[in-house]
């Protein structure tokens, strides 16, 4: 099984803002979440482009959703989640900022918050399927595990990969009472 099919967090949790803030003008920008279902679509998200994955090419069973700006839809990042039924939790299979949100790949930052907010909207859909915004993903490794510790309260876990971490109940909702976005379901 490879990391596509497994999948893998590598993203940092920069700033814990309500809404995404712009690193130039310090504006805060107000976000909307839409799940993105044609794999046609999500060619445009590719690891030659900044993307870290080929995104059409997850597993059909992990639902896609983008963080976008609300004034004109923008994607600022993507998140893949899947309905864990056997762990009673949701599965943070892959996230990723946009690549002009991502520091570590291009020096630069155009949002803060992006990362954050790809975290609540996983403990929003844990809720969505009954799981009280548990949720569990593998970290990319110990730093980033350690990270996620720090940020987020998450726990070790360690059962299903090295890297394995879990967010509980009370930890996701803290999440959903700091993030701020609309869902755009149409």
């Amino acid at each position: 099984m490879d990391n596509l099919d497994q999948g893998c967090i590598d993203i940092w949790i920069d700033e814990i803002v309500s809404c995404l803030r712009d690193s130039e003008t310090n504006e805060m920008k107000e976000t909307v979440v839409f799940r993105i279902e044609s794999r046609k679509y999500l060619k445009k998200f590719q690891s030659n482009n900044g993307w870290h994955i080929n995104w059409n090419k997850i597993p059909i069973n992990v639902e896609v959703y983008a963080l976008a700006l609300k004034d004109n839809n923008e994607i600022q990042g993507l998140i893949g989640i899947r309905d864990d039924k056997d762990s009673n939790a949701a599965y943070l299979h892959w996230a990723c900022t946009a690549p002009h949100n991502n520091i570590h790949d291009t020096g630069r930052q155009k949002y803060m918050g992006v990362g954050g907010h790809l975290f609540a909207i996983a403990a929003d859909k844990s809720i969505q399927w009954g799981y009280e915004g548990v949720l569990h993903g593998f970290a990319a490794n110990e730093k980033l595990l350690n990270h996620y510790r720090e940020k987020f309260h998450a726990e070790y876990l360690g059962m299903l990969h090295q890297y394995q971490f879990f967010i509980g109940e009370e930890n996701s909702k803290n999440l959903l009472e700091v993030y701020h976005y609309e869902w755009n379901e149409t």
